[in-house]
Order: structure tokens, then sequence, then C-alpha cells
């Protein structure tokens, strides 16, 4: 078990890695490009370069990215999702120069217009696309909480794509534990968790789950709305937090901290060391407190 978070890539890629250690982290989960922003990501190679041998000094990973948020596979909009083929295409590439396992997905909303089948439809078409134009990384469809028209909040949707894929290899599932609670699926309990887990098997198969993000919720169960909260904090509670991160199913994961944060500066050392100790991992040494290069990349906020 690796636990690590995101973090930010202010001023280069090559950062996200000194940020990473400095928490403690053991795999890191990053931005490429602003997620809120169609334009795509350029890094200078060294700073890729050094990403790559800051990586494997400090032996952080496996490490993966997010894709930015205004992609919509499954949208009506015929025009919308080939863009958002594009962005990911790109981001797969990007992906792929740092090594990175895979870029996390949401795959999108319907909007409500076209049912549930029909947006199906569009987003296994989308990544059949993105697989054929890009090679390495894994594309991994993360479980959304549910909020209006969303897809990948049921199971069975994420599993229907994925067969539908044939099974594709490099097609899997990171597993968000607010979003699956706001959902609707209590993880309070040791056997709640193994409910969740028997569906998961049952629908999608545990042999695609490849990630985990490890986060509170702001928001009661079945809330659908999505809100993150430091772990222990939130309506979740350490305690089911410790059953979930000693379950079998999750043994070998890397779990990826996406927390405000105790100063709301975003996951920190205190977020990882509690999820250690609940895993009954080893206890973070002291930080090192690497120094961070000071440089600024216009428009590139992380």
């Amino acid at each position: 078990m690796r636990i690590g978070a995101h973090v930010s890539a202010a001023g280069g890629i090559q950062n996200t890695m000194i940020r990473a250690a400095n928490i403690g982290a053991d795999c890191a989960q990053l931005f490429v490009g602003p997620p809120q922003r169609w334009f795509g990501p350029a890094h200078r190679q060294e700073d890729i370069d050094e990403f790559c041998r800051l990586a494997a000094s400090l032996s952080i990973g496996p490490n993966v990215v997010h894709a930015l948020y205004l992609v919509n596979l499954a949208s009506p909009d015929p025009v919308q999702r080939q863009r958002s083929v594009a962005a990911l295409v790109h981001q797969m590439h990007w992906s792929q120069r740092i090594d990175a396992m895979g870029l996390v997905v949401h795959v999108g909303s319907r909007k409500g217009v076209v049912a549930v089948d029909e947006a199906l439809d569009f987003v296994v078409a989308g990544i059949e696309e993105i697989l054929t134009r890009s090679t390495g990384p894994m594309f991994l469809i993360e479980n959304t909480a549910g909020m209006g028209t969303s897809i990948g909040s049921d199971f069975a949707d994420i599993g229907a794509i994925i067969h539908r894929l044939g099974n594709d290899s490099r097609v899997g599932v990171c597993l968000e534990t607010a979003h699956t609670f706001e959902a609707g699926r209590d993880i309070r309990t040791r056997l709640e968790i193994e409910a969740v887990f028997d569906e998961f098997d049952r629908t999608i198969g545990l042999e695609h789950l490849y990630a985990i993000h490890a986060n509170d919720s702001k928001t009661p169960l079945g809330s659908n709305v999505d809100r993150h909260e430091n772990i222990g904090m939130g309506h979740i509670g350490a305690e089911a937090f410790g059953a979930f991160l000693n379950h079998p199913a999750v043994a070998d994961l890397p779990f990826y901290l996406e927390v405000p944060g105790l100063l709301g500066h975003g996951p920190d050392r205190e977020n990882i060391a509690l999820l250690r100790q609940l895993a009954g991992l080893a206890s973070l040494p002291e930080a090192a407190e690497r120094e961070m290069p000071r440089v600024e990349v216009p428009g590139v906020p992380l």
C-alpha cells in the first residue's frame, strides 16, 4: 500500500515531487495543466526529466495525472465530445512523458438530455478513440457522487463501459471514498465496506480497481453533493477509514488524498500520517523540508 496525495505543480512540474516528499507522500497525483481551461499544458523537457529523476530518487510512485474538469465524453453535443477526446488524448501523452501510471477522468454528464444508454454509447466511443490515439498510461474512470446527471455514480454503468471496451487492460477504475458515500453507499462499518466491494466485484470486477482517492465527506450519506473533508472530520469518520484501509481489496493499491488540509492549503502531513496510522503502517519520519525553487509559470495556477 502506498499513501500519497494530490500536489501542486506550481512553478514547474518537477516541484510536485519535492512537495510530495515534504508531506511524506509515497505517491502523487497532479494536474499537468490548468484544470479549468481547455488550452493544453506545456512543460520544458528539462522539467520533465527532473520530475522523473526526483520520482525515482525519492521513491515516489506510482503517480497519476488528474484530467481537466471541462471534459465531457457523455455530452449530447458532438462538438463538446470531440473537444473532450482531443484534450484527453493530449493529457494521455503528457501522462506518458512523466511515466504516470494513468490518467484519472470524470467521464462526464448526459446533461439530462439523452438517456443513460445513449450517454454510455458516447462514453465508450470516446474512450475507444482515446485509447487508439494514445499509448502507455491507463485510462482510470473515477466514480462520482451522483450530482445532476453525471455518469459514474452507479457501479453498473462503469462496469458496462469497461466490459463494452472488451475489458481492455488499459482501462481501470479509481474509487473515490467520498463520492462512494455521497452516492448512497455506506462505508462506515466493516460489513458495509464488504457489501460495497462485493457490489464492485459483481458489476465491474475488482481486477479493474487500480487506485483510491481517500477523502472524508462534508455532506451526509446519499447527498449526491461532492464535498471533500479531512480524514476523520467528516461524515465517514476515522474508524471507517481504518476498516477500509485494512480491507484485502485495497492492500496493494495507491491511495491519493484530495482533502482541504488542516490549514486549508490542500493535503498535508497530518492527513497522510493519520491514514498511515489507520492502515497500520510505519509512522512518518520528521519532515526534511526540501527547498522549493522560486519559479513562476504564467497562466499555470497549479
